[in-house]
């Protein structure tokens, strides 16, 4: 349904009085078409099912955590993932950037906790090891970050498995993507 015509909706049942398009569309992103943030929300919950974007992480341990987390669940529901999360966090040693980038993921696979999904191995453990190259060329993920002119063309030119919705997504769970 098109934003004019949920506009009109509204309108016809009292919700709205003539409002711009734009403030309406505003309205619908905010409240009807937001992510989830999977750091700020235990399980889709929140208001009317939907968070608003994530805090911004604190280490570069915390970003890449989440960076993982979203390479993880593609393609999987978000209950699933929360719900066995305390077994893939153990399985993945914590997130730990440096242990992971000197996995491989043949042992790492063999882990209790860790998905038998090579390509989302392979992509952490790469993950890892950009992280620490960015780390050492920018100080931090953070302020490698604020650099972006264009993120999403960067996060997918640098990272695995992160494609253009994964990449919103992240930004929105770390608090760059409103």
């Amino acid at each position: 349904m098109a934003v004019a015509e949920i506009l009109s909706v509204l309108q016809r049942y009292g919700h709205f009085s003539a409002r711009s398009y734009s403030e309406v569309s505003e309205y619908l992103r905010a409240n009807l078409f937001a992510h989830q943030a999977p750091w700020e929300c235990e399980f889709p919950s929140g208001k009317d099912g939907y968070c608003m974007s994530g805090k911004r992480p604190k280490t570069d341990q915390e970003y890449f955590e989440i960076l993982s987390l979203c390479v993880l669940q593609a393609g999987l529901s978000w209950k699933t993932v929360r719900r066995n999360w305390p077994r893939i966090r153990k399985g993945f040693y914590g997130f730990k950037i440096d242990r992971l980038a000197r996995s491989n993921p043949k042992d790492l696979m063999r882990r209790v906790g860790v998905f038998r999904n090579r390509r989302k191995v392979e992509a952490i453990i790469a993950n890892a090891r950009t992280f620490q190259k960015l780390i050492s060329e920018y100080g931090s993920f953070r302020q490698f970050l604020r650099t972006l002119k264009d993120p999403i063309k960067e996060l997918r030119k640098r990272f695995r498995y992160i494609g253009t919705y994964t990449g919103e997504y992240f930004l929105h769970s770390v608090g760059y993507w409103k």
